[in-house]
């Protein structure tokens, strides 16, 4: 089965927010907040495209070898990501959506993902959602798919949950600094 075929490759979703609360690629790195998402009132930035909801996938398109890329576990209300994000929403009851996060930002698909967007005729190295489309989907039961996902997920839920609270401290800190 291909990706395609399993999951929604970039939802069309229009939203008419008075705020937004906005993730780009930069706030993510290997699957972890380095900033948290941007609130924004009024007029959103052009790349603010892509609503997204929790167990959405989001795989930067740009520069794939940075691996700005982040698997949805909890997000603030009207929560959109810059269309510099392919976003894959799984649709079948096959697949546990981390696992195909797992899979599709595994080192090889990256290397992948690399070598495409180094020989694109652009300004910056980039691929499309087509690639990410046509990737098949390994074929594993659901029990061993969750026994992946919890081996690999407690560790990466343990590094989310350490950068949260190391951006909560930063943000303190500055706020402590701008009171003098």
């Amino acid at each position: 089965m291909k990706v395609k075929d399993a999951c929604q490759i970039n939802p069309l979703s229009k939203e008419n927010w008075d705020y937004i609360n906005y993730l780009d690629t930069s706030s993510v790195v290997n699957d972890s907040l380095v900033s948290p998402f941007q609130l924004i009132y009024g007029t959103y930035p052009s790349r603010a495209q892509r609503i997204i909801k929790k167990d959405d996938i989001l795989i930067s398109s740009v520069r794939p070898n940075l691996k700005h890329n982040y698997f949805v576990r909890d997000l603030p209300d009207h929560a959109m990501a810059s269309s510099g994000f392919i976003q894959v929403r799984v649709r079948s009851k096959d697949y546990l959506p981390r696992f195909v996060f797992y899979y599709l930002t595994n080192p090889s698909m990256t290397a992948h993902y690399s070598s495409i967007a180094e020989s694109a005729q652009t300004t910056f190295p980039t691929f499309n959602k087509k690639v990410i489309e046509e990737m098949p989907i390994p074929d594993i039961d659901i029990a061993e798919q969750r026994h992946i996902v919890d081996a690999i997920g407690s560790v990466d839920d343990l590094i989310e949950k350490l950068n949260l609270q190391k951006i909560d401290i930063e943000r303190i800190l500055q706020l402590s600094l701008t009171a003098y």
